[in-house]
């Protein structure tokens, strides 16, 4: 049984799972803003005669093994007008203009490979098709990436792939969960992609995230208004590399040193937020009242539902010239993240307040109820009222949850701005190491970059 809109979801989830003719009982409306009574008559009345009919009556279904296609047919020839309607229409396009993916172009993103054509990268749900390099190629292609692109893409495939990330769980969700995957290591810059002002809209960038998002499309699957369940859409992948100069400056670690990889090594992170993030304009040159803002910005960017908290994680972006002062200031990234997982905290009536009527709604008990509970939880303390609220007669006995149980930072953006930004970002995360192919030098020289070598932090 399922809500209106599912079913369809359903069905294709049941038939990549073998199970082709699943049948399914349609609930007709919404069952968190429905009153009990409501949601007994319309159980009684529509629910009850779907599931006896499903119970009682022969499965129908098309007949015969289902039609599978050669992915390296050729499967239009037309003009570029005609090859991106006809790759719309077939929903294999996200609408805006594609380089057609011939078998020539294809080949040139093989190049900058050692695994076979046709080795299983991944299998990525909920289609559970298997990810080669040739079908990463093709959207790679398709998205107007560079050849020399395709070992990120295999590295993104790989990570969104890993269980850690949790995509099974996210991808086609109602929340419009968007991915984003940021680079580190000498190829970031090699490559050029941008980790300065402006980074997630610089071309190179760009058709990264874009060809994930095809990926996502054409090999996990997830389409709209089928499998893909973004109630208000889901936004393209978006791609950044992190500023590392400027974190050797600071004497700060880079992201994947801090994972365990070598300071030279090349490593590819995802991650998925609900929204592009929240803006903080930092003005203060006092660290702690730096890391008091950042704690109030975690705190007001909720991330899946309201009220989720002590289950997630943030990622924050840093400017370079926020990251100095807090450096300058006696803050390693460990010291700062222990401050802002301290001081993120919500008073407790209000984070239950938030998680009863506005995430789950019925799944929870009464509001009392869950409030109780919440007050017993070894997490809720007294005398921990975060800085920004008033200090009264009392304020004391006031008690408050965590929001957070984790947050990475990123240092990258515009060095001349005084910015932070706030991602709302779920529990799963991945990092994996970027395989460059035994030639990557000679292919690069040839496709006219400096070497690797020259972009390797001393």
């Amino acid at each position: 049984m399922t809500n209106r809109g599912f079913d369809k979801q359903v069905r294709n989830f049941a038939q990549d799972l073998g199970i082709p003719f699943l049948q399914v009982a349609v609930y007709p409306d919404p069952f968190d803003l429905e009153t009990d009574a409501q949601l007994r008559e319309k159980t009684v009345k529509i629910v009850f005669p779907q599931i006896v009919d499903a119970l009682t009556k022969p499965i129908t279904g098309p007949k015969g093994p289902i039609a599978t296609g050669d992915g390296r047919e050729i499967v239009f020839t037309g003009t570029i007008d005609q090859i991106n309607r006809y790759f719309t229409d077939k929903g294999w396009s996200d609408g805006m203009s594609i380089t057609p993916p011939t078998r020539q172009k294809v080949a040139e993103f093989l190049k900058y490979t050692d695994y076979p054509p046709d080795q299983e990268i991944a299998v990525l749900p909920p289609a559970n098709l298997k990810a080669t390099p040739w079908n990463i190629a093709v959207n790679g292609v398709m998205a107007g990436c560079r050849p020399e692109y395709m070992p990120i893409l295999i590295a993104a495939v790989q990570a969104i792939a890993d269980p850690d990330f949790r995509y099974k769980n996210h991808g086609g969700s109602t929340h419009s969960f968007m991915n984003f995957f940021w680079i580190n290591g000498p190829i970031a810059r090699q490559l050029g992609i941008d980790y300065g002002q402006g980074l997630i809209a610089n071309p190179v960038n760009r058709v990264i995230g874009r060809a994930m998002s095809l990926i996502e499309r054409n090999i996990a699957g997830l389409r709209i208004k089928e499998t893909q369940m973004g109630s208000f859409g889901k936004q393209l992948s978006w791609v950044l590399a992190e500023d590392e100069e400027a974190m050797t400056k600071l004497g700060w670690e880079p992201y994947h040193v801090g994972k365990g990889f070598a300071k030279n090594a090349n490593t590819l992170s995802a991650g998925y937020s609900t929204l592009w993030g929240r803006n903080l304009i930092p003005s203060t040159s006092d660290p702690k009242i730096l890391m008091q803002i950042m704690a109030y910005g975690i705190t007001t960017t909720e991330a899946f539902a309201s009220g989720f908290t002590g289950q997630s994680q943030r990622y924050v972006l840093v400017a370079p010239g926020v990251a100095k002062v807090l450096a300058d200031g006696g803050y390693t990234k460990k010291s700062l993240r222990e401050d802002l997982i301290k001081n993120a905290r919500k008073i407790t009536y209000e984070a239950v307040f938030s998680k009863v009527y506005g995430s789950f709604g019925p799944v929870y008990n009464s509001f009392e109820a869950e409030l109780q509970k919440a007050l017993k939880n070894k997490n809720t303390k007294k005398g921990m009222l975060p800085p920004w609220y008033p200090r009264f007669p009392g304020w004391e006995n006031i008690e408050t949850s965590p929001v957070i149980t984790q947050v990475e930072f990123i240092v990258c953006g515009d060095p001349a701005r005084n910015k932070v930004q706030i991602l709302a970002g779920g529990p799963g995360s991945a990092i994996k190491e970027i395989k460059l192919p035994a030639k990557w030098n000679e292919l690069m020289a040839k496709a006219g970059y400096r070497p690797l070598q020259e972009f390797f932090l001393k």
